[in-house]
């Protein structure tokens, strides 16, 4: 069994990260991006949001083996204290726990933070990501069907939704991202 280690993502982990996401959007309609992207890209997607959103990745002997992130839901100020999330895993990596590891602690910090609630979408059909989202607590809120076309098809995505604190009142600002590994995120997840 090898140990997989979750930290934060930094800029050397990007490029590894667009090859991860890059196997979804090239071999997949999980993504519906429909040209590869660069590196470049995501440093500056990375830039704009790890600051106020946590970036984490999973790490294998030595390699990337998965990346887990948040960013805003909407723009506008109301949605502040919502979350929209992503997990990608490299090749050969499922099975392993790694989702869930990453989607665990990606989401105590988010809850550290003070986010309300965090939001999936999942394109359609997708059993093994359906239940991860469900087994992680989310409730499915809804289906836009056929909103996407890709690999020869109209795609269905379902939006799913998961409480990550009970708040009564006005909340308070939300903090921003942690940037220094916190002692969690740094724990050894099994691995076979």
């Amino acid at each position: 069994m090898t140990a997989a280690g979750i930290r934060f993502a930094t800029a050397e982990d990007l490029p590894a990260v667009c090859a991860v996401v890059n196997h979804y959007i090239e071999t997949t309609a999980a993504n519906f991006r429909t040209e590869p992207q660069q590196p470049h890209e995501w440093l500056e997607q990375w830039e704009r949001g790890h600051r106020t959103h946590p970036w984490l990745v999973a790490e294998v002997d030595g390699e990337v083996a998965g990346i887990s992130y948040a960013f805003p839901w909407k723009a506008r100020a109301a949605y502040a204290w919502t979350v929209e999330c992503a997990v990608y895993l490299a090749p050969g990596q499922h099975g392993r726990g790694l989702g869930r590891a990453l989607y665990e602690r990606l989401f105590a910090l988010l809850s550290e933070q003070g986010f309300h609630s965090v939001i999936a979408g999942v394109a359609l059909p997708n059993p093994a990501s359906e239940g991860l989202h469900r087994s992680l607590g989310f409730r499915q809120v809804g289906t836009f069907r056929e909103n996407g076309y890709k690999m020869g098809s109209w795609r269905d995505v379902s939006y799913w939704q998961r409480p990550l604190a009970a708040h009564s009142g006005a909340p308070a600002p939300t903090a921003p991202a942690p940037t220094a590994p916190v002692p969690a995120a740094q724990e050894a997840v099994g691995a076979e």
